[in-house]
């Protein structure tokens, strides 16, 4: 039985840092005017009609147009610039990305725009708050822990894209994939 090395998470993040960088920075920006064009329509025409639901539904939508395409964007950036092929790495990037995709999203969606109104060129802000608040009424305790759920999905799914991500890279430019 041959024993493999176990590589720790931060070694391979600081061994990579550029190609983590450019990443999931790339397409987290990409996201944030994506999903500022794409869910303050979403939240306005289904407010009235799922009430409740709108948050939940919405955020749903979210994660399946753009988290997942973006975290495959992200896995092929990274493999490309990385040239490895190894599934841990696909996974890696698409965790990587949500995270900075969030963070970014916190930074934006609420410290900045208490600054200006750049930020909310849609209304998002408010629509949001308008759906959260409404949940909140309807499902109480509840929406935290299907939050917490969704969470941890959308991480499976991002994480599913960035291995889906480097699979394409593999397939498209064999020559550049390396076994590691």
């Amino acid at each position: 039985m041959i024993k493999k090395p176990l590589v720790r998470v931060w070694d391979i993040i600081r061994k990579h840092r550029k190609a983590f960088l450019i990443g999931t920075i790339l397409p987290s920006i990409a996201g944030l005017f994506l999903a500022e064009t794409v869910m303050a329509v979403q939240f306005k025409a289904l407010q009235p009609i799922l009430g409740g639901m709108t948050f939940l539904t919405v955020e749903a939508l979210g994660a399946w147009l753009v988290d997942f395409p973006l975290s495959v964007l992200a896995g092929c950036m990274m493999a490309r610039k990385i040239g490895t092929s190894e599934i841990r790495y696909g996974a890696l990037a698409g965790a990587a990305f949500l995270t900075v995709f969030i963070l970014l999203v916190g930074i934006v969606g609420g410290g900045l725009r208490q600054l200006t109104t750049f930020f909310d060129v849609f209304g998002l802000g408010d629509a949001v708050l308008v759906a959260v608040q409404t949940a909140r009424q309807q499902l109480g305790f509840h929406l935290g822990v299907i939050m917490f759920m969704f969470l941890v999905s959308d991480y499976f799914l991002c994480m599913l894209g960035g291995i889906l991500g480097f699979h394409i890279i593999r397939f498209g430019y064999p020559s550049n994939a390396k076994e590691s």
